[in-house]
């Protein structure tokens, strides 16, 4: 595998940061990523949906923190 395929699910995973934080900055995304989990107790999934740090919604979606594998 080179290294262009191994890194890209990295890249389309930042893309998918960028693209719904609307912002370039990944050290703001990890702060508002890490403000949810510390004083809001939750996240918002790849939809939208408030869920639990680890959790799915109703809709299938992830946690931006487990789909980013950070919890």
């Amino acid at each position: 595998m080179s290294d262009i395929d191994r890194q890209a699910p990295r890249k389309r995973i930042g893309d998918e940061l960028r693209a719904y934080f609307g912002t370039s900055d990944m050290d703001e995304i990890l702060s508002i990523l890490q403000r949810w989990h510390d004083e809001d107790g939750g996240c918002e999934a790849t939809d939208g949906c408030w869920v639990e740090p680890d959790g799915t919604c109703p809709h299938g979606h992830p946690s931006w923190l487990r789909k980013l594998g950070l919890v």
